[in-house]
């Protein structure tokens, strides 16, 4: 009689109570029935639950050559005291393909992975359809010192996945912290199979060595800087028209020394600026996105107050902002990484483990949404199961 009303019901409430199910429960779910199953993989199924998915955290840890990884979800707001308890990890996932690749970004539940070697492979896997497809990267950037950096995307009105590597050789031997050279961009559009290069991408200029892609609304960002006394700007390609602009990034005091220490990430949906100046770490939010007028520092983080301070070697994009303001941040002390959790109303920030990393070293970390999207959904691609 179950099944009989269950069956009875329309469809469109069918779906809305299965996409309220978290993904492991619902993947549970397809075995079920052949109904549930056949549910469970429609496109309507895929995009409601999509939008209406946890957000979370997706944690790369080694030890040695093997590497794992676990999805967390924050249930509460954060306590310094008693917050194991109200940090949920969905998953954990072992990935047969992941010796040497690393965690990139992730984007509605796709993960991309990198091999860091010259010739390696780029994995583009979801862990809840446990599908993956692998592709070449592009040829090598020109002779010289080369160096590359990848970008993963969503495009806003075609909803096409693309991933964008930007390239340049170097001609002559420049200071560490710095890369120059003819740039050329490149993009593999998920489902094409094959690489295009964007004319109107190519420019000559110099960039930091710590140089990261960002995405949000649709564009991905990186520093640019045309020259070490030139003023910084922000590129931004944008993946529907893959046309390239700039706006300017938040004032600095000492524009000449501290401009390789600024940091792009993403938080409530704004583009940020984490800025390690001296003694003192600024957070700069884009309020209005796209408006150089509206970057307001919203937090100022004395490093007098850190135990570890003389010990910090890097700052890491944010982590997480809480509703109440907090912020985790991820901080490089002399090798490991570690977490530093900053309280708004007391000032203080203190260092915390909450993803048990007492016997594995912590390498990439990246907010994931679980969804149901499957690889089988690009045409062209070989997509595998694992």
């Amino acid at each position: 009689m179950g099944e009989d009303l269950i069956r009875n019901l329309p469809s469109e409430v069918i779906l809305d109570i299965l996409s309220r199910l978290d993904a492991w429960t619902a993947t549970r779910g397809k075995c079920v029935c052949k109904l549930w199953l056949d549910w469970l993989t429609t496109p309507e199924f895929v995009k409601s639950h999509l939008s209406k998915s946890v957000p979370g955290l997706l944690v790369e840890l080694g030890q040695w050559t093997t590497f794992k990884y676990k999805m967390v979800e924050f249930v509460d707001e954060p306590d310094l005291n008693c917050y194991r308890n109200r940090l949920n990890t969905v998953f954990k996932l072992d990935l047969p393909f992941c010796n040497p690749n690393h965690l990139h970004s992730s984007i509605n539940g796709l993960m991309l992975l990198i091999d860091l070697r010259k010739h390696g492979l780029l994995t583009l896997c979801n862990p809840i359809t446990r599908e993956y497809i692998k592709f070449r990267r592009p040829q090598p950037p020109p002779p010289g010192i080369p160096w590359e950096i990848f970008g993963f995307g969503l495009s806003r009105m075609s909803g096409q996945y693309k991933v964008v590597r930007i390239s340049a050789g170097n001609p002559r031997q420049e200071p560490s912290i710095s890369r120059s050279g003819e740039l050329e961009c490149q993009v593999y559009t998920v489902g094409s199979g094959s690489w295009r290069r964007l004319a109107n991408c190519i420019w000559s200029t110099r960039f930091p060595y710590n140089l990261t892609m960002t995405f949000l609304c649709g564009n991905l960002h990186w520093w640019t800087r045309n020259d070490v006394l030139a003023p910084r700007q922000i590129s931004r390609l944008d993946l529907e028209t893959e046309f390239v602009s700039t706006f300017s990034d938040p004032p600095c005091n000492d524009r000449l020394q501290t401009w390789y220490k600024r940091y792009l990430c993403i938080s409530s949906d704004c583009l940020c600026v984490c800025d390690d100046v001296g003694m003192e770490i600024d957070v700069w939010v884009m309020k209005v996105y796209g408006d150089e007028a509206s970057w307001t520092k919203e937090v100022t983080i004395c490093k007098v107050d850190i135990v570890d301070v003389y010990h910090i070697t890097e700052v890491y994009p944010i982590i997480e902002v809480f509703r109440n303001g907090d912020i985790l941040m991820l901080w490089k002390v002399t090798k490991p990484l570690y977490y530093y959790y900053y309280s708004v109303s007391t000032k203080t920030i203190k260092k915390v483990d909450w993803f048990d990393l007492e016997r594995h070293v912590l390498y990439r970390i990246a907010h994931y949404t679980p969804s149901f999207l499957s690889l089988r959904s690009f045409a062209t691609e070989n997509v595998t199961l694992f």
